[in-house]
């Protein structure tokens, strides 16, 4: 990864977080602990996961080859270590010869060639095949050596490997991956009921090892439980019912903060919430297509910018925990951050000369979809909608469960509001989200000189140059006002007092293997 990116420059706040670690008292092993989030695991499958609701399974089940730490640098996973050759387009991974699956084979070079080609395959994994670097092909040296060539100098793929979708899998299992996942990480699948809850129990097998000199996980066990409502949620960890909460409403916080018995964790992160304007979304029999293509109209975008007032919406929909947002999704404490693109600032009298210019009336609806299973989308989804009746247009929204929100109306609908977490390199930040066909790009937008952009950025390991081809990339991005970023979000989660190891992530990655419960 960039020595300049995130790692040295994001402000990481960490509120009164457990980093005991074994220094203020001796770690204690065994026990359950219970996490609760808004919706249930999905999906098993780590490749085609298409939500964060599936990461607390599927980051415990299924190693990868790097791990992302707090700082965003890569440390050792499966991989013990890596090194490149001096154009950084051939690197070569060791892997820890002590590595298992669950079923006591060993990890081999093998598994991590299928699993890899099976990511970057969009038939196979259509939302992580363009988030792993920008890979040509992958060689086995030998048992435990993988040799992994690139089309172009990436310094940045250590970072990229230790993401969302790479985790190796054993090809045995991809018929029953879905039920009986076998994987190499600290915990393996008890239980999964769809809709219901996920139990992990520990992996026997498992190679890394905790501080107390023995093999980890420190847990025995975890329940992975959905309550939607954190107010319930809460409730149940007042009551010693659950042990976490993933994600916790803002205006819980308050009351968190009252009680001597929770910990909140938490911080800034690069995550935001676009109004995502689609270019082109699925047309049903009988839609008028201009209609449903309405978005392509740059005054309409444009327009729809200037309604916003941001502050608002920031302290509307996250009680003001986050920053400002610009329509670009790299945040002002990025290194890479181009300072010269300001926060529009709301102005009605231009959103209405711009709707006029495009034709649409007064009176015209737009239908905005979001739902209740992020914290704030509902809010900001309402807050608009206010904003908007000052330009004399109607926003109706119609309010979709999470458990389908992104399967069903993701990438389909015109009008939208998503829920994005951060990435680790600047390249994962943008280029699967705007280049054209990126697994990400949830607008369908396509810009020639913006794909050119977005390449070329890459493959430059000058960072100033780097920066210089970033910087036109991400204006390029918020004049074309296809997905409108009121703000940058922070995000917290919450812990009894009897849990330990439990660190903030930037990224909002979840491990478990190193947290612990005391009696």
């Amino acid at each position: 990864m960039s020595k300049h990116y995130l790692s040295r420059f994001l402000k990481i706040v960490c509120v009164s977080a457990m980093l005991y670690g074994g220094s203020l008292m001796a770690i204690q092993r065994g026990g359950t602990l219970t996490l609760s989030q808004g919706a249930p695991v999905k999906s098993l499958d780590p490749h085609k996961v298409i939500s964060g609701d599936s990461y607390p399974a599927t980051f415990n089940i299924f190693s990868t080859l790097t791990r992302i730490t707090p700082q965003l640098t890569a440390e050792p996973e499966l991989a013990t270590s890596w090194s490149h050759d001096a154009k950084a387009i051939r690197w070569t991974f060791h892997l820890n010869k002590k590595a298992k699956f669950t079923n006591g084979r060993d990890v081999t070079a093998q598994d991590v060639k299928f699993s890899l080609d099976r990511v970057l395959d969009k038939t196979q994994s259509p939302r992580g095949f363009s988030k792993i670097g920008p890979i040509k092909e992958v060689i086995v040296k030998d048992k435990h050596t993988v040799v992994i060539v690139l089309t172009k100098s990436y310094l940045d793929l250590p970072v990229d490997l230790g993401s969302v979708y790479p985790r190796i899998i054993a090809k045995e299992n991809l018929k029953d991956i879905n039920t009986k996942p076998i994987g190499s990480g600290p915990f393996m699948l008890k239980k999964w009921t769809p809709g219901g809850v996920t139990v992990l129990v520990r992996n026997p097998h498992y190679f890394l090892m905790g501080k107390d000199g023995k093999a980890l996980p420190y847990l025995d066990t975890i329940k992975i439980v959905p309550i939607k409502e954190n107010t319930s949620a809460l409730a149940a960890m007042e009551d010693g019912s659950v042990d976490m909460i993933y994600r916790i409403k803002f205006d819980l916080i308050p009351a968190v903060k009252r009680d001597k018995n929770l910990v909140l964790v938490g911080g800034t992160t690069p995550g935001y919430q676009p109004f995502v304007l689609n270019q082109n979304p699925v047309i049903h029999a009988g839609q008028d297509a201009a209609k449903a293509r309405i978005f392509r109209n740059p005054k309409i975008r444009e327009a729809f910018s200037y309604i916003m007032n941001r502050k608002a919406l920031l302290q509307i929909a996250l009680s003001g925990y986050g920053s400002i947002g610009n329509d670009q999704p790299i945040p002002p404490f990025s290194p890479y951050a181009n300072k010269n693109i300001k926060p529009k600032k709301q102005n009605i009298p231009l959103a209405k000369k711009l709707l006029a210019e495009a034709g649409v009336k007064p009176g015209t609806h737009f239908l905005l979809y979001t739902s209740a299973g992020r914290v704030g989308l509902v809010a900001a989804a309402t807050a608009f909608q206010q904003m908007a009746k000052k330009a004399g247009i109607i926003i109706d929204i119609k309010l979709i469960d999470i458990a389908t929100y992104w399967s069903d109306i993701e990438y389909k609908v015109p009008f939208m509001i998503g829920n994005w977490g951060g990435r680790g390199t600047i390249n994962a930040s943008l280029k699967p989200y705007y280049i054209t066909g990126g697994s990400s790009n949830d607008s369908l937008y396509s810009n020639p000189e913006l794909d050119k952009l977005l390449n070329q950025g890459e493959s430059e390991s000058n960072f100033k140059k780097r920066k210089a081809i970033y910087a036109k990339a991400e204006k390029i991005i918020s004049d074309a006002a296809v997905t409108l970023i009121p703000y940058y979000k922070d995000a917290y989660g919450v812990v009894t007092s009897k849990v330990h190891g439990a660190i903030f992530h930037p990224l909002t990655y979840w491990y478990a293997d190193k947290l612990w419960k005391s009696k």
